[in-house]
């Protein structure tokens, strides 16, 4: 059944003009829902904002958003994240 829900707005869209407007917005929907996902998980620790000094996900995720705008490259943006959090951790 969730299935069903799902796949229906997919289907709905192959015979339903939407306006201007509503196709420009669903444009960002992938872009907010991401943001949705990762801006919590980098910004809240314990329940709270953390932009101290010891949020080293604050540090990847910088650094992960500036080489992802510079180079273009999700993989290259991952890597290079996970890698500073890797060394931040070790250093800790």
């Amino acid at each position: 059944m969730t299935y069903l829900t799902r796949v229906s707005f997919l289907l709905l869209t192959r015979w339903v003009a939407f306006p201007e407007p509503v196709s420009r917005g669903l444009k960002y929907v992938p872009v907010g829902i991401l943001t949705a996902f990762v801006i919590p998980g980098v910004l809240v620790s314990g329940g709270t904002l953390n932009f101290s000094w010891q949020n080293h996900y604050l540090f990847a995720g910088l650094l992960a958003a500036m080489v992802a705008w510079k180079w273009k490259n999700v993989f290259l943006a991952m890597g290079s994240g996970v890698a500073l959090l890797l060394i931040l951790r070790a250093l800790a």
